[in-house]
This record gives C-alpha cells, structure tokens and sequence, in this order.
C-alpha cells in the first residue's frame, strides 16, 4: 500500500537533506540557515535570511572577511564637499548571474522601487537621505522625483537632503543592490522564484526544495568569480538548534549560526577551536503595541520594563556572554556613549514595588490583572525567554498568554499592527545609533511599536542635520533618552553572533556585523 502523498513526500526531503549534507567536497559548503526565507526578493525578505541574501547580492558596496567597507558593485566613488552628492562608478562589464549587463540605470530602479509606497519593502526609510525619499514613501511625491539617476552606463548618482555619513554602510545592504526592471515588471512578485531569478553577488540560485534544502552555486559572471573558492553551498533551514548541533556533530553541516545556550560549557569543552562568538550590532526586545491598550499606558509598559531582572535572563537563559540592555542601541557602536535609565541602577526589590504602584495607578490589580498576549519565535530558548518573563510578570500580578508562531507570521503581525506585544530581534546594517532609533522614529518601517514623539522626531532630524561626528551623536543619545523615559520598548539584551565552524572551514573572522560571507570561506584537509 503506498504511503499517503505528504508523508511520501517528507520521506523524500528527507532523503535528498540526508544525500546533501553527506555530499562534502572541497569546493561544497553545508550551512545552517536558521529558518527557511519567505522570500528571495531582497527588498521584502524578512527574517534570519541576510546570510543567503548577501549570497546572492551584492550592492555597490560590500564588506571584507572583517567586517570592513570595501568597494561592490562600483568600483569607486567620490562624494561631493558638502557631502550631498555621491558619485559611482560601476565596475567595467559589471553583469547579471545569466551574463546580461548590469548599467546604472538598474540602480536607479533599485532605489525607486525601495522608496514607492505600497511595495512594502523593508528598509525603505534607511534611505530618507536621499532627496525626496520621506515625502515619496508618505506618498506625497511620485518615486520619479527621487533624487537618483544615471549619468551614463556606468556612472550612478545620489543627491541627498542632508549629509549621511552612514549611506556607503546602507548601500552594501542587498536591498539596494541591483534589481532586474524587465524580469520585475513581467513577473510581479513571483520574479524571484526559481526558474527566474537573476542575482548580482557570487552564487546564483540552482535548486529550492521547501522545508529541505535551498543550494546556491557560484556565479560565473561575479566580478570578483576568481576569488571565490566554495562552488557550491547548500543551506537547510535549522530552526531546532538541539537537532541541528546534532547534525553539525555528525559532519552533517559545516556552519552553524547558532546553538543551543545549555550547550556552551559541552561544546568550550570538546569542540575546541570550533566555537565563535563575538558582540553583534544587534538587540533583543519586546516590543509593545503603543497604539492600543494595555500598551497605550506608559504606566503599563514601565511596570513590565522596570520590573524585568536582565541578568537573570542572561545569565540563567541565554549563557553564551550577551550584555543586558536597558537602551536601544548596543555599547558596541563606536563613539557612542548610551544613556542608561535611571531605573537600570536601583535594586529590584525597589523596582518590583514600583511596578506595582505603577500598576495600580493605572487600574490594575487582584480584582482586574492586567492580561496581555506576547507573541515570540523558534528557537526553543525564545521559548524559555517567554516563559521567564511570564513568570517575572505574575510576579507583580500580571497574566501574560504566551503565542508561539513562526517569524513569518509574527513579522506580518508587528509589521501591520496586529498584535499586543512581541518579542523581537533587530540586527543593524550599520555603525551607527541611527538605525537602531530607527526603530521609535515616526514614519520608519521599522518602528514596529508606533511610537511617536514628536520632540523625539525633531532631535533625531537635528542630529541627521549635524556635520560634526561629537555632535551628531550628542544629538542622538539625547534623543535616546526621551525616548526611553517613554518606555515605548522593553530592551532585554544585546544580541551575539555565536557560530559553530567546523574545523576544515577556514577564512571565518568574527566581526560585529557577523560577516561570514561564502565566497570568503575555503575547506582544507
């Protein structure tokens, strides 16, 4: 009797997973992808996806093994003394993965499309610089007016509205790296399937087997082909961390980009050398919905702040080194000095009592609990997270309703406002507060909470407006501070890049921004 069509069907992943990851050859690398993409559209992927995405494309900037800005897709660029206009000068025969040129004109697609309304893409407003971005994404101008164009074939330019000194940061995001017009255009949002795709970076998509496996292989037309040394990398989506250090321990996978915490002591013990961990540009938060009660209350989202024992969570959840945070932006951004709360300092007896007559005063208590759902993701130490902070929060007579689901779902719900509260993760793009307070600022598509604070607003537009580097983070960090005194996120920790390595890949460097790009790895005997 034939077994039914799903179950034969996982039988037959399974197998082709199983046949991959036995299939190791100097020129092939297994690597752990965290989840599964939703989608390979480099400006509407959402989730643990940069590692595949920066694969695939390459902006006209791009990043060394070490984290450093290096030239991408233009070869150089010169920026005007005022600092508003950039210049680019794309590399010679710079082409698409099927070999069709790539010209500057394709760029300027690229950030038009970033910035139209309705596209609904990711990183839209980390390009509010650029002239007429903001008014274009509020829909008051037409994304033609955007202030790009493209002077000849191989000549790109950008005005801006205002110095940017991150934008060469922004630009080596895959967001902004070319897009194909025609293929767009003829197919909608289904250009990026299999079949269809056509990428700018050092692989090109050669299978996608759902909930199996997705292989890239290298791009022969990448500028920089010779340089590249893995021919083909394999990815397998490892939500379950238990299950995929069991595979990287039986030589199943090469890379893993996380592991279970209550493992760290095992692996310190006996896979020397193989474990890499390094502070990342990145924050773990709740974010709580400021546009509808309970989270409407400051009162309320103080109390759950305050009342939140961080080093606990980090010391008792988390175990692999991250630092607690009580600001937005990580101490690891340079020249930036975060304002700690005032609260952070005081012991937590002092601070539990406080939550309660926080509370209280806003109406709640034994008779009517302040009930509330938090939502959160895979892997399993989110759960143990959720579950510490519904304990922590019952302990000043709170009910939190814990909803497990997958990041897509989750992504969608904070990103339309659908949701009460829920854990999230942020990594930043850049080395700067800029796009961490991102994350509170009016208008940014990444502020999932819908705060708005309009001397907040002002102060982050004053600090955007300053040439000097002292002053512009002066301006930043006082706008930090407004903000936190609103409560209108709860920081938990700043996050870690923690990878598992096997001991035949090599060119790995850790780096805050958790550059592990194939094209810089090699397997030796």
């Amino acid at each position: 009797m034939n077994p039914p069509m799903p179950l034969f069907r996982s039988a037959l992943i399974a197998s082709a997973a199983l046949l991959l990851a036995a299939a190791a050859t100097a020129d092939t690398l297994r690597r752990g992808a965290v989840a599964e993409p939703n989608s390979l559209d480099p400006q509407i992927v959402s989730g643990a996806s940069s590692t595949i995405m920066r694969d695939l494309f390459t902006g006209l900037t791009s990043y060394d093994p070490a984290g450093r800005l290096i030239p991408g897709a233009a070869e150089a660029w010169d920026i005007s003394a005022d600092g508003l206009t950039y210049h680019f000068r794309l590399r010679e025969n710079l082409k698409w993965s099927d070999g069709s040129p790539i010209a500057a004109k394709d760029f300027v697609y690229t950030l038009r499309r970033l910035v139209t309304p309705g596209n609904r893409t990711r990183f839209g407003s980390f390009f509010y610089s650029v002239r007429n971005a903001r008014r274009i994404m509020g829909g008051e101008l037409d994304p033609m007016e955007l202030g790009v164009r493209a002077e000849d074939e191989r000549t790109f330019v950008i005005e801006l509205e205002r110095p940017d000194p991150t934008l060469l940061e922004k630009l080596s995001n895959y967001a902004a790296a070319a897009m194909p017009q025609a293929i767009i255009e003829e197919h909608g949002r289904r250009w990026s399937r299999p079949g269809r795709l056509v990428t700018t970076g050092p692989y090109r998509l050669a299978e996608w087997v759902p909930q199996s496996h997705l292989t890239l292989e290298k791009n022969p037309h990448f500028y920089a082909a010779g340089e590249v040394g893995i021919e083909t990398v394999h990815y397998f989506p490892t939500t379950n961390a238990e299950t995929a250090m069991r595979r990287f321990l039986a030589g199943e996978l090469d890379f893993l980009l996380t592991f279970p915490a209550d493992r760290l002591d095992w692996i310190e013990e006996n896979l020397p050398g193989q474990l890499k961990i390094w502070p990342a540009l990145g924050i773990s938060y709740v974010t709580f919905n400021n546009r509808k009660p309970p989270f409407d209350d400051v009162r309320v989202r103080q109390a759950l702040t305050i009342s939140v024992d961080r080093q606990q969570i980090a010391d008792r959840i988390m175990r692999v080194g991250v630092p607690t945070a009580h600001t937005v932006t990580p101490s690891v951004v340079s020249n930036y000095d975060t304002p700690v709360p005032d609260y952070a300092r005081q012991s937590m007896p002092r601070r539990l009592a406080e939550a309660r007559s926080l509370l209280e005063a806003a109406g709640y208590g034994p008779d009517r609990p302040l009930t509330f759902e938090l939502r959160y993701e895979p892997p399993e130490e989110n759960r143990r997270l959720a579950i510490a902070l519904q304990a922590i929060w019952r302990e000043i007579g709170v009910n939190t309703e814990l909803l497990f689901t997958d990041f897509g779902t989750l992504y969608r719900s904070v990103r339309t406002g659908d949701y009460t509260a829920a854990r999230f993760t942020w990594f930043s793009p850049t080395d700067s507060p800029e796009t961490f307070l991102f994350l509170l600022e009016s208008g940014s598509t990444t502020n999932y909470s819908g705060y708005h604070n309009a001397e907040f607003n002002r102060l982050i537009a004053s600090a955007e407006a300053q040439l000097d580097r002292d002053t512009r983070l002066a301006k930043y960090r006082e706008a930090e501070a407004l903000a936190l005194a609103d409560y209108p996120v709860m920081p938990l920790y700043f996050m870690v890049h923690r990878n598992l390595v096997a001991p035949d890949i090599q060119g790995y460097t850790p780096n805050s921004r958790g550059m592990a790009a194939s094209r810089y790895l090699r397997r030796v005997k």
